[in-house]
């Protein structure tokens, strides 16, 4: 197995009224354009803290976006861009791109453990596929040691059936997916306010506003 497994974050240009759009029952389009900022900026340093190979930006909707640029010279990372079509096409194309084992993570899930993002690092360099199951039926985070196309086809991205499904396609192919500890990462604003509590940019961010 490869020494330096990638981890590919997951993450959307902060473009007012493209990004976190179902915050916008509680904030302003701006404002969770600057929320989606602050996630995606904590969830790098988290996984730069601890992933121990290489960390990917894998951008989609502007790859040219002054908020890439900062991360880029701000933090040892580096950037790749996604392919064009649903979720499922993006990350099986994002993984074979890079080679196997690799893992992807959504950018909206700071909160992870450091000690979960270790466990699945190691788990990978044995030869073990891993789930990050989150708390609405879906996934933070996904790593393979092989192709696994059967895992993206046919999925119906963004419900609360995503992570059943994918298991069930998972044992269909008799792969083996180690499950991590689950979390709840932000969709809605329930999970945003869970979130900010522990995460003190977010939370002075929303109490600035009076979004808390």
């Amino acid at each position: 197995m490869c020494a330096d497994i990638p981890l590919l974050l997951f993450a959307k240009a902060p473009v007012a009224g493209k990004v976190k759009t179902r915050l916008t029952s509680h904030c302003s389009a701006q404002q969770a354009a600057d929320i989606a900022k602050i996630l995606m900026q904590a969830s790098i340093e988290k996984a730069l803290q601890a992933w121990p190979g290489q960390v990917y930006l894998s951008v989609w909707l502007d790859s040219e976006h002054p908020f890439f640029a900062q991360m880029l010279a701000r933090y040892p990372i580096k950037m790749s861009q996604q392919c064009d079509g649903d979720l499922g096409e993006k990350m099986r194309n994002a993984l074979a791109s890079f080679g196997y084992p690799a893992a992807v993570m959504g950018c909206d899930a700071p909160q992870v453990e450091g000690s979960n993002l270790e466990n699945a690092y190691e788990l990978l360099k044995e030869g073990q596929a891993v789930i990050g199951p989150a708390d609405d039926g879906g996934y933070y985070l996904l790593g393979l040691t092989n192709d696994a196309d059967s895992l993206f086809s046919d999925m119906p991205w963004g419900t609360d059936q995503v992570l059943q499904k994918t298991l069930n396609a998972a044992a269909a192919s008799e792969l083996s997916l180690h499950q991590l500890e689950a979390l709840n990462d932000v969709d809605e604003w329930s999970d945003l306010l869970s979130v900010a509590k522990s995460q003190p940019e977010l939370l002075a961010y929303l109490e600035k506003h009076k979004l808390n």
